[in-house]
């Protein structure tokens, strides 16, 4: 199940897990602040989100919240089953001889069932309810390593009627709540990514045009 651009440190069994929401038994903590790279633009109560969004859509609004000193993008790793209209983005930062470097990955698709914190999943090290955005459920789950095999994982994901839009950091060893511990980017972070009005199955002409913008694209 491993392609070109799954960092080598992350197994493939995690690979699905990325997608089906790998949550477990819920837990609760602090959340610390941790400032997105830029403010979080807003389609606005005017614009029209009537086209289909694309990968390069959905990166050039990770890039809005996220720094681009990432080492090349493309669009997000696609499992053989995906969901009714899956589409996504993917950024590699800081690859090494070792790893392909540390993914971050935004996705969303189509979904009449949201996955929430009581959505059974045995591998889930935790699960908690972040703060809500305009009414809609925000969570935040995690996966800690497994020393040797697996360095870890959390993901961000809110629900939307009918739709998942979801964030995933993958790499940097996890050892337990992200929340408290020092990461090149947060829970906070994700959160912001993912509770853009903008990053919708149907967004605006505007993002799709600053998708083709997206530098070190790989195909």
């Amino acid at each position: 199940m491993t392609r070109p651009g799954t960092p080598r440190r992350l197994p493939a069994a995690s690979a699905a897990a990325l997608l089906t929401l790998t949550l477990g038994a819920c837990s609760t903590g602090a959340v610390p602040a941790s400032a997105p790279a830029s403010s979080t633009p807003s389609a606005g109560p005017t614009a029209t989100r009537d086209v289909p969004i694309t990968s390069r859509g959905v990166a050039s609004i990770v890039l809005d919240h996220l720094s681009a000193d990432y080492a090349n993008a493309s669009a997000a790793w696609v499992p053989e089953h995906p969901p009714e209209r899956y589409v996504g983005g993917e950024f590699y930062y800081d690859p090494a001889e070792a790893s392909d470097g540390d993914l971050i990955r935004v996705s969303l698709w189509k979904t009449d069932k949201p996955q929430t914190c009581s959505t059974p999943n045995e591998d889930r090290s935790g699960c908690v309810e972040l703060q809500a955005a305009d009414g809609n459920q925000v969570f935040l789950a995690r996966e800690v390593e497994a020393p040797e095999e697996d360095p870890g994982l959390f993901s961000v994901w809110v629900n939307h009627p009918g739709e998942t839009v979801y964030a995933l950091s993958a790499g940097p060893v996890l050892k337990g709540d992200p929340r408290k511990q020092t990461l090149r980017f947060s829970p906070e972070a994700l959160r912001s990514v993912v509770i853009d009005e903008r990053l919708r199955l149907l967004t605006t002409q505007d993002v799709i045009d600053a998708g083709q913008r997206v530098e070190r694209w790989q195909k």
